[in-house]
């Protein structure tokens, strides 16, 4: 999948609120002080995506503003329709 359509089905399957949460990116979620609104936020409105890397978890690597304005970075994996939160 390339970036631009990556960057749409992102944005489209967060706001129809298809997302998943694995257990590290949960607990992460809590760390850094982001609720899974904020995440749900920052991915229907990401302003900018890239790829992560071999060596990652995660497919993309995206970025959006939580429900306050600040920027998050988010590591997503696309999939059968649903989009998963790996990590942050």
């Amino acid at each position: 999948m390339e970036a631009e359509a990556a960057l749409r089905a992102v944005r489209g399957l967060a706001k129809a609120n298809r997302l998943v949460f694995t257990k590290h990116a949960a607990r992460e979620a809590v760390e850094c002080g982001a609720t899974r609104d904020d995440v749900r936020c920052a991915l229907s409105n990401a302003k900018s995506i890239r790829a992560s890397g071999r060596e990652r978890a995660s497919d993309w690597t995206v970025t959006g503003p939580d429900q306050v304005g600040d920027d998050l970075d988010i590591a997503v994996i696309v999939e059968d329709g649903i989009l998963i939160i790996t990590v942050y």
